[in-house]
């Protein structure tokens, strides 16, 4: 019986141990680390323009008069940061150059002599991701030509900078030719950038023989749809650029609520002008690559408040819609007329 009460004492103080012993702690689920929050470009996108690159036999004074004229074509309506001149930076630490002066994008190219004439490649690289959101390859003959490349990378730096958090490379840009050699040509751009105006609308002279004598008013760009204040004032300055390489041109300001009525007081003593003006339509196209593709229509207006001439164009690039615009005037009424 003793031997039976010690057995019971022994097996409650285990069945006590046991009880008293603490468990194991559950481990509690690891947490998902703090989101990484990304620099998204300001309201006013900050850019960064390095001078471009030259092919040999060209001077590379050529490159820093192309940025410079990059920097006034971006810097008109000021609704972008163009920080002073990248000079004297290495191509290999452009960004993270352009990371320390807190660039939201910058701007690079490559200039090769074409006879008369150069092909201008154009860079624009998101700081933040590294990539080129943007790029465009023009052959250039004069400043205008240049301003044009500057303006169209302006209106591209707005729309992404407005639109999108994880910019999508364009397919222009994947396939940016690469700097190739000249053989030894030489041209020399000097004379061509070297005049160039502050203002974006500066235009190089003609010989007024080399035009009709029917002139053109241009009355500024009106939206038809999805077109912001910048993408109108930058049509406009190339609807003037184009337009100039034909015609004698000059400036009537702002597009009235009716031509119909406004005409006859726009061209006043000039009864034998013709107007000019433009309707800009910005359609977003979705998919895997967003992009903005550009409807732009041409009108031609009589100084009696009639239509004398309309064509519609459309292209991913608002200067090229533009241009084709122009040029179907030109072939169908090359006296103005």
């Amino acid at each position: 019986m003793r031997r039976l009460f010690a057995s019971y004492v022994f097996l409650c103080a285990a069945v006590c141990l046991v009880a008293a012993t603490p468990r194991p702690t559950a481990k509690p689920t690891p947490q998902p680390s703090a989101m990484v929050h990304l620099n998204l470009p300001s309201t006013e996108p900050v850019v960064l323009i390095y001078p471009f690159d030259t092919a040999s036999g060209l001077d590379a004074k050529v490159g820093v008069q192309v940025a410079n004229i990059f920097s006034h074509a971006l810097t008109e309506g000021q609704s972008i940061t163009v920080l002073p001149i990248g000079t004297g930076v290495a191509r290999s630490s452009f960004l993270t150059n352009a990371h320390a002066k807190k660039a939201d994008y910058y701007i690079t190219g490559y200039i090769t002599p074409i006879g008369d004439s150069a092909s201008v490649v154009v860079q624009v690289v998101s700081v933040q991701s590294g990539v080129i959101v943007f790029a465009q390859t023009s052959q250039v003959s004069d400043i205008n030509d240049a301003i044009s490349l500057g303006l169209t990378s302006r209106s591209a730096i707005l729309q992404m900078s407005g639109t999108t958090v994880d910019v999508q490379t364009d397919e222009t840009a994947t396939a940016a030719p690469t700097s190739q050699a000249t053989n030894g040509a030489s041209f020399n751009l000097g004379k061509l950038f070297t005049h160039h105006s502050t203002h974006v609308a500066a235009r190089a002279t003609e010989a007024p023989s080399s035009k009709p004598q029917r002139g053109v008013i241009l009355v500024s760009v009106r939206n038809k749809s999805g077109a912001t204040s910048d993408d109108l004032h930058t049509a406009t300055q190339l609807l003037d650029r184009d337009l100039a390489a034909h015609f004698a041109t000059r400036n009537g300001g702002a597009a009235p609520a009716s031509l119909v009525t406004a005409a006859d007081s726009i061209c006043g003593s000039e009864r034998d002008n013709t107007i000019a003006t433009g309707l800009l339509d910005q359609q977003h196209v979705g998919g895997i690559r967003p992009h903005v593709r550009t409807e732009f229509t041409l009108q031609i207006w009589t100084c009696f408040g009639a239509v004398l001439y309309q064509t519609t164009e459309s292209d991913l690039n608002i200067a090229k819609a533009i241009s084709s615009a122009v040029n179907d005037y030109v072939t169908a009424h090359p006296d103005n007329s």
